[in-house]
């Protein structure tokens, strides 16, 4: 973490509300894990402020809290076992992956509810068209987008691959026979 932005944020009273950045350096983590923490609703949504989007230092407190009790700490190794042996032959470190908690399946399935409630969004649409236009059944782009998950639901796509980083992957989606079926549909967007 930048010092300079830790002492900034410790000295004054007039940084209630703070960017991304200085919010990200308060909580300890990295601005593009800071915007995942955020989307997993582990950190509060921003405040906007002459639309800038700002987070209050109280809100933060509680987020930096829950994400340092969430860094697994490594058991102490014996010094004489570990230099006894060669890298190849100590056990692997077991895979740290925290499993949805309860309040995240809540959420997916209200997701699931209120799209399949809803019209095709114009993201979601254009979308769609980005498939026309490319005359392919398969897209690939950096990042998971909500359009996208929205899409998945309705059942016009499926997502086939993905490729780290987890904050922006490369994923690529494929169009079902569903998808096909409404892109067809779709009129040609006027020319201007």
């Amino acid at each position: 973490m930048n010092e300079n932005i830790a002492s900034e944020l410790e000295q004054g009273p007039d940084t209630r509300l703070v960017d991304r950045r200085r919010a990200a350096a308060y909580v300890g983590v990295t601005a593009g894990r800071f915007e995942q923490l955020v989307r997993d609703t582990v950190v509060p949504p921003p405040v906007m402020v002459d639309n800038k989007r700002r987070w209050p230092i109280a809100l933060l407190d509680v987020a930096k809290a829950t994400v340092g009790s969430s860094i697994p700490c490594l058991p102490p190794v014996p010094a004489d076992v570990s230099a006894e042996m060669r890298p190849c032959e100590r056990d692997p470190a077991p895979a740290s992956r925290e499993l949805p908690d309860q309040a995240w399946f809540d959420q997916r399935a209200r997701f699931v509810e209120r799209v399949r409630r809803s019209l095709l969004s114009g993201n979601e649409i254009s979308l769609l068209r980005e498939f026309k236009v490319l005359k392919q059944n398969q897209i690939s782009m950096f990042g998971y987008y909500g359009s996208f998950e929205a899409l998945m639901v309705r059942g016009y796509i499926v997502e086939v691959a993905r490729k780290p980083p987890s904050s922006r992957p490369m994923v690529t989606y494929r169009l079902t026979a569903q998808g096909e079926q409404v892109i067809a549909a779709l009129k040609d967007e006027p020319a201007i």
